[in-house]
């Protein structure tokens, strides 16, 4: 065969896979391109990391731009890992100095940006194979005014207001059943038949070893999970008022209280609680049950990796209970990666390349080391079949099933985050009675959202 016809063959060849070669397999840029990407703390452990190690904050996104750049020459990425404390704020100011990253994972998408044609739109990069595969309420957290914004990595979040964690050594301890499989669900009164078994002095000396769980008054997600359980809603059906002082979120706020100082099944002090305090408390035993889902549980075993925590301990996930005229709920979010305005159209598509690498159904199955539910229909079928953790992950996405956002859909809340905040610490804290509490809360928040 002829040199002329080879290379006519590579050629026809060339064009019939074209389209089939993965985006971070582009061609050469003309010139060369430098992209910047801000990620908060993933301990996602990379292809080929070592099983007896815990990953850093810093081993995922250093992987993945060497990765893009090993498939890309001409190609330069350039990461920041951000804390998630001042991670708002970093971000802020980047825009106000008119230099944000490419690309970002934002915690929480921010509408705003969108609205202020700060972000490129992302439909004309996403195939009609992608957008089939990616879960419609993934696509629609970053859909504004018709156009998406986001590209969906993370299917919900570290499982904080969508499920407990419950510690079944001390339940056989204390003779108390776990809810049944699949969905491990359970009424509010049989939640607090097993709370008050599950409450106990272990040593005998007249004080309270065990507690059934805590409530961290400065974690947002978790307390507004016992919000929804009672049927209280952040916002009205039109989301034009703040209604969470409703007689449902005062018995909702009530039924907290109470736990703490009627009932006894939840330490005091609880105004003054955040998240690692509960997580804290369950690690340590002093808990029958915590907060969260898959994600929590992989946390042991890094905490254990880590020297944090003397030796891992079986944990299973059940549903928040529920009352039977409101059913089951849970906290429903994703995330993923926005793009911010390009004035290049080469660097654009190359940006726009990285982003769908990112989220690509190879690397986004990498978040199963993080015990993370994906935004991919196909890359979560079988992502944790056959692996220990099955049935737990069944439990989660069973619950995620009847998830709802906690913080409506279409306004930005970060403004009365802190109020929200001072009301439950106000209650819990018991300056304020859960009704004047609510009342406070509720006038503030619309003043701020809705001038009312």
């Amino acid at each position: 065969m002829s040199r002329r016809v080879l290379i006519a063959i590579g050629i026809v060849l060339m064009i019939a896979l074209g389209s089939h070669m993965p985006a971070a397999m582009a061609a050469a840029p003309s010139k060369p391109i430098t992209i910047t990407w801000w990620i908060n703390p993933w301990r996602i452990a990379p292809p080929g990391f070592p099983d007896d190690k815990a990953p850093t904050a810093e081993d995922f996104p250093k992987w993945a731009s060497e990765e893009f750049m090993r498939l890309n020459p001409g190609v330069t990425v350039k990461y920041e890992v951000v804390t998630n404390t001042g991670f708002d704020q970093k971000i802020a100011a980047a825009i106000l100095a008119g230099n944000p990253p490419d690309v970002l994972r934002p915690i929480g998408f921010k509408r705003e940006w969108a609205r202020q044609g700060l972000l490129e739109p992302i439909d004309d990069y996403l195939t009609a194979e992608e957008r089939q595969d990616f879960y419609q309420y993934a696509l629609d957290v970053g859909k504004v005014s018709g156009r998406y914004y986001l590209f969906p990595w993370n299917n919900s979040n570290n499982g904080m207001g969508s499920t407990l964690l419950i510690n079944p050594a001390v339940f056989k301890e204390r003779g108390v059943s776990t809810p049944s499989l699949p969905e491990r669900g359970w009424t509010v009164d049989e939640f607090m038949q097993a709370a008050q078994r599950l409450t106990f002095d272990r040593d005998g000396d007249g004080k309270t070893d065990v507690y059934a769980l805590s409530f961290p008054a400065k974690e947002l997600l978790v307390m507004m999970g016992w919000m929804h359980v009672f049927g209280a809603r952040l916002f009205n059906a039109d989301q034009t008022e703040v209604v969470l002082n409703s007689p449902e979120g005062v018995r909702a706020l009530q039924f907290i209280v109470d736990a703490i100082y009627k009932y006894k099944i939840a330490p005091e002090g609880a105004a003054g609680m955040g998240i690692y305090d509960s997580i804290s408390m369950f690690h340590q035993g002093k808990t029958a049950m915590g907060y969260g889902g898959p994600y929590e549980i992989g946390r042991i075993d890094r905490y254990v990796k880590d020297g944090q925590l003397k030796e891992a301990f079986p944990v299973h996930i059940t549903q928040y209970p529920h009352l039977a005229e409101i059913g089951p709920i849970a906290h429903h979010t994703s995330g993923g990666f926005v793009v911010f305005k390009q004035r290049d159209a080469e660097k654009k598509k190359v940006v726009m390349d990285f982003a769908r690498f990112l989220t690509s159904k190879d690397n986004m199955t990498l978040l199963k080391s993080l015990l993370y539910v994906t935004a991919r229909k196909s890359v979560n079928k079988d992502l944790y079949k056959g692996s220990t953790f099955e049935k737990e992950v069944d439990v989660y996405t069973r619950a995620l099933d009847y998830g709802i956002p906690y913080f409506g859909t279409d306004i930005t809340t970060d403004p009365i985050d802190k109020h929200l905040q001072a009301m439950f610490e106000a209650a819990l804290g018991r300056t304020k009675t859960p009704k004047q509490a609510l009342d406070d809360f509720a006038r503030e928040a619309n003043k701020i959202l809705f001038k009312k």
